[in-house]
C-alpha cells in the first residue's frame, strides 16, 4: 500500500512539474544528477533501460574510455499479470528516479516512451552536441533519419539502425505515378485486377483490411497533441473492406501437411511474383544486402517495381521500427552530458566488422551516411552483399546466379533515402486497438461509422491518460 501511494504521488508531483500539451517541451524543474566519479576520477555515465541493453554496450564497457559506465535496469525485479501493468510499473521505477535526483544520464527506450520523456522537457537536444563536434555532425547522418527523428526542430533521442516497411508491385500492373498510392488508387486497382489475381494474400478475413487501413489508421492519431480523428479516409477505407468479398487461404498446419503437399505451399508462396497471382506484396527492408535483391529483383523475375506502399492520401505509405527496439537520449537531468554524448557517439559509430561469410540480415538499415554507403559498395565477393550473385528465383533457374542491374540497385538505394525514418509514428498498443475493433467490423458485429466512433472514444481515452 506504501508503495502503491508513493508511486501516485511521483506520478502527481512529475506532472505538477512538467507541461505534456504544449506546443514544445515545458523546462524540467527536476533535481540535476549529483556528478559521479569513479576511483579513477573518470565521471561514471548511468545507462537506463527498460529491459533490453544492445550488445554494443557490452563492448563499450571493456574499452578504455575518459567515462566508466553503470548500467541500470528499472524493469528488474518487476512483477506484472498484463503487459499495461508491466509498461505502467517501469516508467513509474524511472520517473521516481528522476524526481529523487538519481536520472540514469542516457535512457534506452522506446520511441513512444522517449516521445512522452521529450514532451515532459527531460530530453536534451542532441542537435546542441552535433553542432559543437567534429566527431560526429549532422551531415554525417542519412538526412531521411534526421527527418523521421527530428521533433519541431530539435532531436531528442537517436537510433543505430531500422527496418523499412513497405508495399510493391510490378509496374507493369501499377505504374510509377502511382509510387505512395492513396486509398482510392488501391481500390481502382483492386477492381481492376479482382478477376485475374489476388489483390494481396488473404490470410484471414481481415487481412484487406489490415492492408488498406495499416497506415491509414494511425495517422488517424496526433500521438504530439494527444488527439485523434478517426473520419472520411479511415471510414470509406473500412467500407470498403467491408464491402469486398475475399476467399481467405489460413496459414496450414504443417505438421499435418505431408512433403508433397509441404513443397507445392513453398513454391506457391514463392512464385507468386514470378507468376503474377498476386497484385501487392508487403515489404520489409532490414538493409541494404542481398536479401534486399532476393526479395525484389529475384522474387519478381527481374521485371521494375513500383513502391506503392500502403495506402495513404499524404505520405509515403511506408513505416519503420527501431531495429533494436530502442533508441538513445540524454537527460537533461544529466551532469556529465559531454561524456554522454560521447558514449552514444561510439555505439552510432562502431560497427562490428564483417565477415565475408556472415550475414547483415538482423543489422537494418545504418543512420550513418558512411555506413550505408559501405554497405552499397561492399565487395560480391561477401555473402551478404547486394552486388553478390545470387539464384534469381529458387524455382526457375537454370543453376547460375544472376547480377543486379546498376540502375536496378539505384532505385532502391533512392527509395530507401525518400522514406522519413520516423520511429514515433508507429505504436503497437494503438495499432492492436484498431485491429481488435476492425475485427468487430469484419466479424459483421457493427458498420464502418460506429468503428470510427468507437475508436474515436477509445483512443481518444488512452491518449488522454497517457498526456
Amino acid at each position: 500500500m506504501k508503495k502503491t501511494l508513493l508511486f501516485l504521488t511521483v506520478l502527481i508531483t512529475l506532472c505538477t512539474v512538467v507541461s505534456c500539451n504544449s506546443d514544445k517541451p515545458a523546462e524540467s524543474s527536476l533535481p540535476m544528477n549529483e556528478a559521479v566519479y569513479n576511483e579513477e576520477g573518470k565521471p561514471v555515465i548511468t545507462v537506463g533501460t527498460m529491459g533490453y541493453i544492445d550488445p554494443l554496450f557490452n563492448d563499450h564497457l571493456n574499452k578504455p574510455k575518459d567515462f566508466d559506465i553503470k548500467v541500470v535496469d528499472y524493469s528488474k525485479g518487476i512483477e506484472y499479470t498484463t503487459e499495461k501493468e508491466y509498461t505502467e510499473a517501469i516508467n513509474n521505477e524511472l520517473n521516481m528516479a528522476m524526481l529523487t535526483g538519481e536520472s540514469p544520464d542516457i535512457i534506452c527506450h522506446n520511441a513512444t516512451g522517449m516521445m512522452n520523456l521529450d514532451r515532459k522537457g527531460l530530453l536534451a537536444d542532441l542537435y546542441s552536441f552535433m553542432d559543437g563536434d567534429s566527431r560526429l555532425k549532422r551531415e554525417d547522418f542519412l538526412p531521411c533519419v534526421l527527418e523521421g527523428l527530428e521533433i519541431e526542430g530539435r532531436l531528442p533521442a537517436v537510433m543505430e539502425a531500422y527496418t523499412l516497411y513497405t508495399a510493391v508491385a510490378k509496374t507493369k500492373f501499377i505504374p510509377k505515378e502511382y509510387e505512395h498510392w492513396t486509398s482510392a488508387d488501391a481500390m481502382k486497382f483492386y477492381e481492376e485486377y479482382k478477376d485475374k489475381m489476388d489483390f494481396c494474400k488473404y490470410t484471414s478475413e481481415s487481412s484487406l483490411a489490415e492492408y488498406m487501413l495499416k497506415i491509414e489508421g494511425l495517422c488517424s492519431i496526433d500521438l504530439r497533441n494527444s488527439v485523434c480523428d478517426f473520419g472520411t479516409a479511415f471510414r470509406d477505407s473500412l467500407q470498403f473492406c467491408l464491402d469486398t468479398p475475399i476467399q481467405a487461404q489460413p496459414e496450414p498446419n504443417f505438421a499435418l501437411m505431408d512433403d508433397y503437399d509441404r513443397t507445392a505451399y513453398f513454391k506457391d508462396e514463392e512464385t507468386r511474383g514470378l507468376n503474377d497471382t498476386q497484385l501487392v506484396f508487403p515489404l520489409s527492408i532490414n538493409g541494404f544486402n542481398c536479401s534486399l535483391g532476393q526479395d525484389t529483383y529475384g522474387f519478381f523475375n527481374k521485371e521494375d517495381i513500383t513502391f506503392v506502399g500502403y495506402p495513404y492520401e499524404n505520405g509515403s505509405g511506408a513505416y519503420v521500427h527501431s531495429t533494436n527496439l530502442v533508441l538513445y537520449g540524454i537527460t537533461e537531468q544529466c551532469s556529465s552530458k559531454e561524456a554522454a554524448w560521447e558514449l552514444i557517439t561510439l555505439i552510432l559509430k562502431q560497427q562490428k566488422k564483417l565477415e565475408k561469410f556472415e550475414s547483415t540480415n538482423i543489422r537494418g538499415i545504418p543512420v550513418l551516411k558512411e555506413q550505408l554507403q559501405r554497405d552499397y559498395d561492399r565487395p560480391s565477393d561477401y555473402n551478404s552483399s547486394i552486388n553478390n550473385g545470387f539464384m534469381w528465383n529458387i524455382w526457375n533457374n537454370c543453376g547460375e546466379d544472376v547480377f543486379m542491374p546498376q540502375e536496378y540497385k539505384d532505385m532502391l538505394y533512392e527509395y530507401i533515402l525518400s522514406v522519413p525514418a520516423n520511429p514515433y509514428f508507429y505504436n503497437s498498443e494503438l495499432q492492436n486497438i484498431i485491429d481488435e475493433e476492425v475485427g468487430y467490423a469484419i466479424n459483421g458485429d457493427r458498420n464502418a461509422d460506429d468503428t470510427a466512433y468507437i475508436l474515436n472514444d477509445r483512443i481518444g481515452t488512452y491518449l488522454s491518460e497517457k498526456s
